[in-house]
């Protein structure tokens, strides 16, 4: 009897990261009958010892530069009927609907599936990429991995099962892409001198080219690719269709790549989302142009008109996707799009234009924030003011409830016309909706206007907000294994200076939090949080009044200091295994202070993880369950699956977590699928 699916995980030296992969993994191996393969290339004994803790199926691997004899050597080991690749420093958010995919008989009716890899492109965790890759296949005679770089798994067959559960992936934070693009141009390079070129190949150089911005060689390998004589519908040939005019671009050859995106809009490979990239790209390029307002109308219409297409066959967004270059990559500039499309009717003064772009904005929320400078911009065009000012005093009569920027320029509006009651409400209006906008900009304010403090040893020729600089930019020059050592010389060699100390102390704490998410143990998470709380409470009461804590209206505070007051309750709560006080506190405070927001979902993560934990305290149950487990591993030697397999079962119900049953299941299945 096979296991349904065959997990294979590729390990680093990445101690931390493979532990949190491994965790995630669980569930899946406790759920459904499955094996997990883990091909270690570290040559570590630290992460075989770890990787040994959930599977004796951890396979030695000496790296040779080549991904596919890697996810091959463990694809061939594999005895389920599906299989899955999953990377070190990946891990499931939650992995819940791949389990019932497999345990309701799903996947009977498919060959292949897609998970979403969450690309981070920071530390934070507030920028990030969602791809859908092929990570997932039925296993047949043919399956393996091709391409030493860039790998993939072939065959890949319809029908394709897609997923919304996804991964976490920080693999593009920092300087880390740097070094895998350093590694992967000379590999590929390889690739395409020993043997014949591939689509895959030159769109993949094309892409390694892009990363490093260097533009005419990302061109060079792209035109190769659509060279190449391809017969069927390719995804890839239509990537390269839709980023041709966006690499000339970066080039600054705007007439050029405006003739090459109408070009590309009549490709035979030209999908719609190929063709809406490339609309995309032609608004910014005709937005450098003279004279191209009624092109930029033509493309941002044409755009609307697409996605409405595309939404009215949803289906298609997964189908077309490749890469990051989906639904979501789309619709994310949606509203910049119809800001352009505005901005040029404004121009050449096309008000029925102007009125279908403004109705399509993001009235009434934070989204439309970001635009207020530029309408500001417009503005100062003056002999463009009054027809601006037009379209907004025409639009919704119900004055309370619209949104600030309206309101402001209607009191504008008004103000000009002379009746000043009426603009003095107009105003009224938009500075109760207490827009975040205006509000970041009065605590900027205060923030320059408190006291001032110096840095050694300028320290008293400097003020906050210097100080400030010259943190951050010691932050973002340090390495994350240099803020403990510097945390530790700060608070020694800066005890004279206090307030100083302590402001640089939560820069490099917080950094610390933020880009030790794979590093600091789940064990030692909250105790650098609360030292960051502490300092960030110290720090803010140095510098602040006390009329000012004693103010009930703490929104002048800054937000760093809301967060840390907040946690000391969360702190609290935990303790008093306060559970559901601890979720809501935490689903709240991650909207203060977003630095830290990846931080938070750690600790939802952990906080869930307690509650879902049963906490078996009986010594009965533990010597009861420990009797089992040698019951289990007694059949299991005497090759008696079958009597095994209802004790293994009711093992994983009562233990979910217990990495003693997780093993146990691998020797099960592994034995079963001889």
């Amino acid at each position: 009897m096979k296991p349904k699916l065959t997990i294979a995980l590729l390990a680093s030296k990445q101690i931390h990261a493979v532990h949190k992969c491994l965790d995630s993994l669980v569930p899946i191996l406790m759920q459904i009958p499955s094996e997990l393969i883990v091909v270690d290339t570290s040559e570590d004994d630290n992460v075989r010892e770890l990787a040994l803790q959930y599977t004796p199926h951890v396979i030695s691997f000496h790296w040779c530069n080549d991904f596919s004899k890697a996810r091959n050597a463990g694809l061939q080991k594999a005895q389920g009927e599906w299989f899955l690749f999953i990377d070190d420093d990946e891990w499931f958010e939650d992995p819940s609907e791949i389990i019932e995919f497999f345990s309701s008989g799903e996947y009977l009716q498919y060959n292949s599936g897609r998970y979403i890899v969450r690309n981070y492109m920071d530390w934070m965790g507030t920028n990030y990429i969602d791809a859908r890759l092929n990570r997932m296949a039925r296993i047949t005679l043919e399956t393996q991995f091709k391409n030493p770089i860039h790998e993939y798994l072939w065959p890949f067959a319809e029908p394709i099962k897609m997923f919304s559960s996804y991964v976490h992936h920080y693999g593009y934070a920092g300087k880390v892409q740097e070094t895998k693009t350093d590694r992967n141009i000379p590999l590929l390079k390889k690739e395409l001198k020993e043997h014949k070129p591939t689509v895959h190949n030159y769109t993949q150089l094309t892409q390694e080219y892009m990363s490093t911005h260097e533009f005419k060689k990302a061109e060079k390998y792209a035109r190769k690719c659509l060279e190449l004589e391809v017969t069927h519908p390719d995804l890839e040939v239509s990537w390269c269709v839709a980023y041709l005019p966006y690499i000339i671009c970066s080039q600054e050859e705007y007439q050029r790549a405006w003739e090459t995106g109408k070009e590309m809009l009549r490709h035979p490979q030209c999908t719609e989302i190929a063709a809406l990239r490339i609309y995309l790209d032609l608004i910014r390029i005709c937005n450098h142009l003279n004279n191209h307002e009624k092109d930029i109308i033509i493309y941002a219409k044409a755009y609307h008109q697409y996605v409405d297409q595309m939404d009215a066959r949803p289906e298609q967004w997964p189908r077309q996707a490749i890469g990051a270059l989906g639904e979501h990559h789309i619709k994310k500039s949606k509203d910049f799009i119809y800001f352009l499309g505005l901005k040029a009717a404004v121009q050449i003064e096309d008000s029925k234009s102007a009125q279908f772009f403004l109705s399509y904005l993001p009235w009434g929320s934070v989204a439309i924030e970001k635009f207020y400078p530029y309408f500001s911009n417009i503005l100062r065009e003056k002999k463009k003011e009054h027809f601006l000012l037009n379209l907004f005093e025409n639009m919704d009569k119900d004055n309370e409830n619209l949104d600030p920027l309206i309101l402001i320029f209607k009191s504008r509006s008004a103000y000009q016309q002379g009746n000043f009651q009426k603009s003095e409400n107009y105003l009224h209006w938009a500075v109760e909706s207490r827009q975040i906008y205006i509000l970041m900009e009065a605590a900027l304010l205060i923030f320059q206007s408190e006291g001032k403090l110096s840095l050694e040893p300028l320290l008293f020729q400097m003020d906050i907000s210097q100080l400030g600089s010259i943190s951050k930019y010691l932050t973002e020059n340090a390495e994350a294994d240099q803020l403990s050592p510097w945390i530790t010389m700060v608070k020694f060699s800066l005890a004279d200076f206090p307030v100083q100390s302590l402001f640089l102390l939560t820069s490099f704490q917080e950094k610390l939090l933020i880009e030790g998410i794979l590093e600091i143990e789940d064990s030692e998470l909250l105790t650098q949080i609360r030292q960051y709380c502490q300092w960030v409470k110290e720090y803010t009461v140095s510098v602040y009044s006390e009329q000012i804590f004693a103010s009930k209206n703490s929104s002048f505070m800054p937000p760093d200091y809301r967060f840390a007051t907040q946690m000391e309750q969360i702190f609290q709560d935990w303790e008093n295994s306060n559970y559901p006080q601890v979720l809501k506190g935490l689903r709240e405070v991650i909207n203060i202070y977003k630095p830290l927001c990846g931080v938070i979902r750690r600790l939802l993560s952990m906080i869930s993880d307690e509650i879902n934990q049963p906490e078996p305290t009986n010594p009965e149950f533990l010597t009861l369950a420990s009797q089992v487990k040698q019951t289990v591993q007694y059949l299991l030697q005497e090759n008696r699956c079958e009597e095994a397999l209802p004790l293994v079962e009711q093992l994983s119900t009562l233990l979910p977590k217990d990495l003693e049953v997780v093993r146990l299941r691998q020797e099960l299945w592994s034995r079963m699928g001889e």
